[in-house]
Parts: C-alpha cells; sequence; structure tokens
C-alpha cells in the first residue's frame, strides 16, 4: 500500500479486515467483482492522492482510466457468502477539486 493511508481497517472476531491492492470489492448493486489497483501519492497541488483505483468497467480501459478511492472497513460482522467471508465497506471516491462522494459495498476477507 501506498503512503497515503486514507483507507481505515478493523479487527472483527480476531481478524484483521483491510482492503489491500488485489482485494476483491463488489460494490452495491452492481454484478461485478473488481480487484483493487494501486493508488496514488500526492500527484498533484491541491491534490492528496488516494490509497486505490478502482479499474474502469470499460474494456481496455480498466488500469488506463481506472477510478481514485479509499475503502474502510464500515461493517461489525463477517459475513459468509459461496464459503468466502465478507464485510462491508465505505468506499470514497476521491474528488479531483470537488468533494468526494461516497458508495457502499463489499470486501473479501482474506
Amino acid at each position: 500500500m501506498n503512503a497515503t493511508q486514507f483507507s481505515l481497517g478493523r479487527e472483527i472476531y480476531g481478524r484483521e479486515c483491510r482492503a489491500e491492492v488485489g482485494s476483491l470489492i463488489k460494490l452495491d448493486g452492481s454484478p461485478r467483482y473488481e480487484r483493487l489497483l494501486p493508488g496514488d501519492d500526492n500527484v498533484c497541488p491541491g491534490w492528496l492522492g488516494c490509497d486505490f483505483r478502482y479499474p474502469n468497467p470499460l474494456q481496455g480501459w480498466e488500469k488506463q482510466h481506472a477510478i481514485a478511492c479509499n475503502v474502510s472497513v464500515s461493517g461489525n460482522t463477517l459475513q459468509r457468502r459461496g464459503g468466502d467471508l465478507w464485510v462491508r465497506v465505505r468506499i470514497e471516491w476521491v474528488g479531483d477539486c470537488e468533494p468526494s462522494t461516497f458508495s457502499g459495498g463489499w470486501l473479501r476477507v482474506n
């Protein structure tokens, strides 16, 4: 993870739950599961950077036009789905000279 560290983790039932590069995320209302890409550190004045990038859904644009985000664990319990453990997360879509927006989703816990 880069030096920015905006994203927050949490220990749940003795297991550290934290988003990392390569973590699997499912956004609320989306059928897709995506892996987080590396973020940016202070790429321009007035913008603090981001911990991660979320892949762009357009084929061929996945990495080149990935969206800046931070992912913080918001859930207090782990849920088993299809044999994997998942936890609720709050996703900050980092604004570029405008306020950030937020949404929810799920993080697969390794």
